[in-house]
């Protein structure tokens, strides 16, 4: 009996186990409040995280509804109240997909309407939208042809560039480079770039005329 409590004992007697329960209580003793505000703000941060997720998928299940009702609308040529539910998301949701999707919507209903000054407003929030997705590149296009509208070329140009460098208008590149050539027309070196990367382009073949006819028409060296 007496080997094996020697045995469970450090040098000086005292008995590691028990030594570790009183430490441990001491510790919480004199840091319990400390402990428990970290528990409490764990706590606190978990139910924060999960209404953060509720809220978004509310806010998402919400800009779903309205624009559905916009594109219903819309489709039904009730403009005006498409407009009224585009503007909500837009708005509202303008952090989510479909909010960069309604202003990319409105600012292309505007130009259509001839309000260039509308479309340059909604254009320009599909694209600073917090996630414009593939709707950026064709905002950017909305706002050259608004620009153009308005008489604006070099706008309209400085637009155009940023769309070619932008990934997601990669799809429209051969357009965006003709609309490039085409309003660089009184520049024949730059529009006789543009028309050259166009006709050694295989995958550009419906533009391969097009640019060669401009080519000479500005007079561009080949």
């Amino acid at each position: 009996m007496d080997i094996k409590q020697k045995k469970s004992s450090g040098p000086d007697g005292s008995d590691p186990l028990i030594d570790g329960i009183i430490g441990g209580r001491e510790y919480f003793r004199k840091n319990g409040s400390t402990i428990v505000a970290c528990v409490a703000a764990a706590v606190i941060i978990g139910g924060g995280v999960l209404f953060y997720n509720n809220m978004k998928e509310t806010n998402i299940r919400k800009a779903q509804e309205y624009f559905g009702i916009a594109i219903m609308d819309y489709n039904a040529g009730e403009i005006d109240q498409a407009l009224k539910s585009f503007t909500t998301v837009a708005n509202d949701h303008r952090s989510t997909p479909l909010g960069a999707m309604s202003a990319f919507m409105m600012g292309s209903i505007y130009l259509q309407q001839k309000d260039p000054d509308q479309a340059i407003t909604w254009f320009e929030a599909a694209v600073s939208g917090g996630e414009a997705g593939f709707v950026r590149g064709q905002a950017l296009e909305g706002l050259a042809t608004a620009y153009e509208e308005k008489g604006d070329v070099s706008n309209a140009i400085r637009h155009l560039e940023r769309a070619l460098r932008d990934r997601s208008a990669a799809h429209r590149r051969n357009e965006v480079r003709w609309k490039l050539a085409l309003l660089n027309k009184d520049n024949a070196s730059v529009a006789g770039n543009y028309c050259r990367e166009l006709i050694a382009d295989t995958l550009a073949t419906a533009y391969h005329n097009k640019a060669e006819n401009l080519l000479a028409a500005v007079g561009a060296v080949k």
